[in-house]
């Protein structure tokens, strides 16, 4: 008999992700990395769009207009979801599908989208997006949302 003992595997990691798993943005994921978010966002912004930063604001209030609850965001950050959610339908076409997923949850407001959902806006297959993101690796901090049992 073995004195190591076995590893523990959490039920959490043997889920499965399908096409009707949602996906969201992990925050953590980008304090924990060594990637820089609002590095990353300005280097998404078009060069040739005309953006206003209004340095005045570092918080800004948000409505939920489903539940009324006020949610205080970063003031860049609404800034760049703004951005994100005025862009023609056809740019998710034109960048890679990992920047794709990621833009269209930020300017979801990081609601979590199904892989269903995400493969009818970026216009590729769910499985390509289910072996993309929902894979191990971790891309731009998309993760899955498993709920624990």
């Amino acid at each position: 008999m073995s004195s190591n003992p076995r590893p523990h595997i959490k039920g959490l990691s043997l889920k499965r992700v399908t096409a009707d798993t949602p996906f969201t943005i992990d925050y953590e994921w980008w304090q924990k990395s060594e990637l820089d978010l609002k590095t990353y966002l300005f280097s998404r912004l078009s060069l040739d769009a005309e953006i206003e930063m209004d340095n005045t604001n570092d918080q800004v209030d948000l409505v939920d207009p489903e539940t009324g609850e006020v949610v205080t965001v970063d003031g860049f950050e609404f800034m760049v979801q703004s951005y994100f959610s005025q862009l023609p339908d056809d740019f998710a076409e034109r960048m890679s599908l990992v920047d794709a997923v990621f833009c269209i949850l930020l300017a979801n407001a990081n609601q979590p989208l199904t892989a269903r959902e995400l493969a009818e806006r970026v216009k590729r297959p769910v499985d390509t997006i289910l072996r993309t993101v929902g894979g191990p690796k971790i891309y731009l901090g998309i993760r899955p949302v498993l709920e624990e049992e």
